[in-house]
């Protein structure tokens, strides 16, 4: 008999964080049908040696040479025998309800994803949980897959999907995957998915962030945004436009990347800085007005236009780069060097 839920848990030389993401899965496992699906990502000690060490198993473990988190997730949903998956990162948490919750929400609605609210919790690396999460992040609840996959786009750990779902989205991508995109690689999954029509139902449950002291993808916010680029580029290339979902995700993900050049600091790449620009405005969809800034900001856009107000928005608001740099200047540019110019 197949599992309910297959829960995806690529790692890479954490194998005795990842202990306390088992221990979660474990302790959210009563009264459903659990798989977990470990995916060593090439560690440098084999992460079986790791589980063995501390007297714990999984049901199916996957060891594959070092190739990124989008490639273990990927090998991760190949060998999944649940009917429906979740991805959790070697540090992530659930609460108690939220496996239950999501076969529930996914079976009784026939849905095609379930997503539940996510949270963060600090995390010893030797004894596990520290106290209660100490946030909560409530999810709006959105039935259009566009505005879902892009504009909530939330954490990896909080949608669950319907297998056969999400390996159909897969085997028909858009665009396929890269290692350009490993530092992103949940975006990669909702940009695939965003532009065709999906049921999706929110259910209880938390997914939730450890924060500890190790190594993170998100202690580079540039890797993040050279990979968000390079994601956002290839999804402009080939997003259908025939339908209105489709439609409707090119528009967003103009709407974000306007975001995200407001945000930049100041003195940052003008390269980088212009590719961004360009996916809102050489767009074909325009971008929804309401999602582009706030009353004051909209304000001055109905005045000079969008572009105007947000190029005053940015100098007044952006920070000197120098206050947030995390990578070195040539580090940076070879990063961006490598994602293929837009065409």
């Amino acid at each position: 008999m197949s599992a309910d839920l297959s829960v995806i848990i690529p790692v890479y030389n954490r194998g005795a964080l990842v202990r306390h993401t088992l221990a979660s899965v474990r302790a959210a496992s009563a009264g459903v049908r659990i798989e977990t699906v470990l995916v060593d990502d090439g560690s440098s000690t084999p992460v079986a040696d790791d589980l063995a060490r501390l007297g714990l198993s999984v049901n199916r473990l996957v060891r594959q040479p070092n190739q990124g988190l989008l490639y273990a997730r990927l090998a991760g949903l190949a060998a999944a025998s649940g009917r429906h998956v979740l991805f959790l990162d070697s540090d992530d948490l659930v609460s108690e309800e939220k496996l239950r919750g999501h076969v529930a929400a996914l079976d009784t609605a026939q849905a095609d994803v379930a997503y539940t609210d996510v949270a963060e919790q600090a995390l010893n690396d030797n004894a596990g949980p520290v106290g209660a999460p100490e946030t909560h992040d409530s999810l709006p609840e959105v039935a259009s897959s566009a505005d879902f996959f892009i504009t909530v786009q939330p954490a990896p750990h909080s949608p669950a999907f319907r297998t056969d779902y999400l390996r159909a989205r897969v085997a028909a991508a858009p665009f396929p995957p890269s290692p350009l995109y490993n530092a992103v690689a949940e975006i990669w999954f909702y940009h695939i998915c965003a532009p065709f029509p999906a049921h999706i139902v929110k259910s209880p449950g938390l997914g939730i962030i450890g924060r500890h002291p190790g190594v993170r993808l998100t202690n580079h916010w540039e890797r993040l945004g050279v990979a968000s680029l390079a994601v956002q580029e290839a999804f402009a290339r080939t997003c259908p436009l025939d339908t209105a979902e489709g439609r409707r995700s090119r528009s967003l993900v103009a709407a974000k990347a306007l975001g995200a050049w407001r945000r930049l600091p100041r003195d940052f790449s003008p390269e980088f800085a212009a590719r961004m620009f360009a996916l809102w405005q050489k767009s074909p969809v325009p971008a929804p007005r309401d999602l582009l800034g706030g009353q004051a900001f909209c304000a001055v856009a109905r005045v000079i236009g969008v572009a105007g107000a947000a190029g005053i928005f940015h100098r007044i608001q952006s920070a000197p780069y120098s206050t947030c740099r995390t990578l070195d200047p040539k580090e940076f540019s070879a990063l961006l060097a490598s994602v293929p110019p837009p065409r």
